[in-house]
Formats: structure tokens, sequence, C-alpha cells
């Protein structure tokens, strides 16, 4: 066997495809760093998660399976016993296998727990700003290890450094988060440089040992609070920020849960103007991670390694930030929180279009690391897709599913290029023809003129729920020919 490849895996959370500059999709952010990988290496430019909840999805990239499959429904429910992790796979393979940043797989096993060697992880929710910066609301600290992120910021003489200018809805029951603030020290005391100077020690650590590296990344951002200090904080001008064609959404059709969403967030009354604000931050958090993803690359060159190193970006999800009213990620399955954006660089050059799942980066890992996963997961290896040895992987749809975030309301969606319809249980359906209504405003699911539509995407649901033995089937098929 030849030489194999180091892989770095760089995750963002909440972060929309839109906010890669890379994708060209008229968005004003701006990531020259993550576009450079992009140019030297490939995109997928049709990649989605299976469940748009941070734990679940995270859950899925270390084991490859369905979020029913594997356990980790909601942010507060654990892997199922026994089932085959990426990270230890990797190690039994040979790698040195470090961790950094965001958790957020298992309430109650930690990264040493799944096979990493080395890690300061941020446990549970694990904001590390909540108890540390003064001013801040958001109350939601790393739980049950120590905040690593505040012992470095005591370390380099950052103690006592404090956000301001924080902004919220005026719903009164939700006055405990910040949609953003101001951070008021130097870039090198944000949480984001912290993530990406670990990385860069493991990346140091790595270079000690004779044998390749499985790193694993994680950024707590650009996930509210986005907390970002200046020259981000001000680098986009709320009012340059076009309005969401979706952002006249009136939910007269939608399931009754958006709009209590909408509601509950209590932005409402701040109109688009205000969605020009969260935009603005949100975007310059984007961008200082893009900086820190540059900060990561630098070292990599500096150690020699980055020929050698597969560098993959992606989301574990995305933030509705404006479209159809709404915010952040629920029960909801709009392109904005299920697509994501996945860059590979170090394999092949040649952007793709498949069908792809972000589930998938555990089989593609291990396939890049000379192994495989020890039993079947729900997705196909990417590498061949990465390398540009396969084109098509001929997949003609996507499966995903969502089980609990603020209510319970399993939904199933079943998505083709074309055409998207979503189970709603005890909700209407909803069924969206993505060539004429691309945002997805009008529900067509009780249209006659779609009926057969409905009927063939309804029958490939049935076979997805059958073949990964979906509990919520049993409900579908009871009631699919009344819905």
């Amino acid at each position: 066997m030849g030489k194999r490849k180091n892989v770095l895996l760089l995750l963002s959370d909440q972060q929309r495809l839109d906010t890669i500059s890379a994708y060209g999709m008229d968005c004003i952010c701006r990531t020259p760093h993550i576009d450079r990988l992009a140019e030297e290496g490939m995109k997928f430019r049709n990649a989605f998660c299976t469940s748009a909840i941070c734990a679940p999805s995270r859950a899925s990239v270390m084991t490859g399976l369905y979020a029913h499959k594997h356990g980790v429904i909601d942010n507060y429910t654990d892997i199922k016993e026994g089932t085959p992790l990426l990270s230890q796979c990797m190690a039994d393979a040979g790698y040195y296998c470090g961790y950094a940043g965001k958790w957020h797989v298992s309430p109650t096993m930690t990264p040493a727990d799944c096979g990493f060697e080395d890690n300061l992880p941020f446990m549970g929710y694990g904001f590390p700003g909540s108890r540390v910066f003064p001013s801040l609301k958001f109350d939601l600290p790393p739980a049950n290890t120590p905040n690593y992120y505040e012992e470095y910021l005591k370390e380099n003489g950052f103690e006592g450094v404090d956000v301001s200018q924080g902004f919220m809805g005026n719903n009164p029951a939700l006055q405990i988060q910040e949609m953003f603030c101001r951070h008021d020290g130097p870039v090198e005391s944000t949480i984001e440089y912290f993530v990406a100077h670990e990385t860069n020690r493991l990346i140091d650590k790595a270079k000690e040992k004779d044998q390749p590296f499985f790193i694993w990344s994680n950024f707590w951002g650009p996930h509210s609070p986005s907390i970002v200090p200046e020259p981000y904080y001000s680098m986009y001008d709320p009012k340059l920020i076009p309005e969401h064609p979706s952002y006249c959404e009136d939910f007269h059709d939608k399931p009754y849960g958006y709009y209590l969403t909408e509601k509950m967030w209590g932005l409402s009354d701040y109109g688009w103007s205000g969605f020009q604000e969260i935009s603005a931050r949100y975007f310059g958090h984007c961008t200082l991670i893009d900086d820190c993803v540059g900060m990561i690359v630098d070292k990599l060159k500096e150690c020699g390694l980055y020929e050698d190193t597969v560098i993959i970006y992606s989301a574990d999800h995305g933030d509705c930030m404006g479209a159809h009213r709404l915010i952040e990620k629920g029960a909801f399955t709009f392109d904005e929180i299920y697509r994501v954006p996945l860059v590979v660089k170090g394999l092949g050059t040649k952007d793709n279009d498949s069908l792809v799942l972000l589930q998938e980066l555990m089989p593609s890992i291990l396939e890049i690391g000379g192994t495989k996963p020890p039993e079947k997961v729900d997705g196909e290896s990417l590498a061949g897709l990465m390398e540009g040895r396969i084109r098509d992987n001929g997949r003609k749809d996507i499966f995903c599913e969502y089980h609990y975030h603020f209510y319970t309301a399993r939904q199933r969606m079943v998505r083709d290029l074309d055409y998207q319809f979503t189970f709603n249980e005890n909700e209407r359906g909803e069924l969206y023809d993505l060539k004429k209504d691309p945002w997805m405003l009008k529900n067509v699911c009780y249209d006659k003129e779609y009926a057969g539509i409905k009927r063939r995407l309804m029958d490939r649901m049935s076979a997805y729920m059958k073949e990964t033995k979906d509990p919520a089937g049993i409900w579908f098929e009871r009631i699919r020919e009344f819905y």
C-alpha cells in the first residue's frame, strides 16, 4: 500500500451554503480561503445533511447512519451502544486521531471514548463563551469538563474579555439567547481562533508521529449567537443585504408549527431590516471562520503536510437566516437548512453534481484511510466522486428525517432535483415544484395536477422507510392513502 493521506475534517455549525462564495450564489459573504480549497480541489453542488439538527447530524457523520438507526434523534439522546464509529475505525487502521472544538455527538461519550487520542472538546451543548463573557445572557457552557477556552484566555492574557451590542428578539419568554454580539477583544481571543489554535496544536503533534493523522476540527459558529470582533462585526453593511426571496412567506399553506416557530424567536416586528442586522454579523462570523481555515492551511504548509492532506470543509446543517421569515433550524425541510457546503481538497479537481449525503463522509474517510466500515452503513463512499474517477453516483433522490427540536414533530422528506415531498406525521403534507418554485413558497401537495408526482415520491419514501427500518413507516403506511 502506498503512503496513506492525512485527513482533516473541518466542520462549521449552522452555515448556509450561500455563505461560501465559491458556490457563486450571489451572496456578498466572502470566504477566500475556503474558495482556494475549492479551486485546488472540488466541491459537491448537491450535498445534503440527513437531519438538520446539530447532534443527529454530527452523529450521522460519526456513524454513517440515519438518526433513527444510530439513536441520536435530538440534541440530548445518545448513540446506540455497539455502533461502529468513524474515529475508532480510523484509530484501528493506524491513524493518529485528534479532535478540536464543539463536540455535540454524544452527551455521555467523550471524544476519547470514541478513539480520539488527543482532544479538548466543548461537551454538552457546549458554548464556551457562556459564563466567560460577563455581559452575555446565553447560558449553556460546556458540561462535565473544564472550559478549555476559558483556560486559553487566562493563559494568554485575555481574561475579562467581554461582549457588547447584543441583539435578540422581543418575545418576553425568550430573553435568553442573543442573535449576535460584538466581541470586544482581539481576534486572538475569539472562540473560533481558539479552535484553529487548538487544531494547529494537533497538527504539530501529528507531525511528530510516524503515522498518518485524522483530525476533526469543529467551529462553534456561525451558529447564533454570532459573537464576532472587529473588523468582522462591521465588515458587511446590513443595508446592502438583499431581502431573501422567501421572506414574503405567509404560512397559509404550511404546517402551523412553522408559524409558531417564527413567533417564538420574536423577530417579526423587526422586519427585513432586523434580519439585515443579524445576517451582517452572521456573514462576518463566516468570514472569521474562513480566516481561521487560512490559519490552519498555513500551519499544514509550514509543517510540510499540506500536499499529503485531504481537507474536507462542510457544515452539520444550514440556517434559514430570514428565509421563510425563520431563523436557525427546526421542523422545516427547506434547502437553506438541509443543503450544505462540501468542499474537498487533496483528491480530485472536478466539481460534482451528484446528490450526496453528509453521513457518507464516514465511509469516504475510511476509504481514504485504506479501510471500510465494519458494518453496512446508510450510503456509499464518495471517494470515487471526490477523486473524479466517478462522475455520477446514480442517485436520483435523497431521504431525510427530523424528530425533535423545541417540539416533537416527526418529519420525513424525499427530494430529487425537481420536486420535494415532506411527510409531517400530524400535520398537512408539503410538495414543492422546485423548477417553478425554487424558494418553496407554494405548497402543491393537494393540487390534483401533482397527484401522480406526489404518489411517486410517496412510493420512494415508503421504499426508504422499509430499507432503513424507519419506525415512522408504520403510521405512514396506514394513512398514506388519506394523506
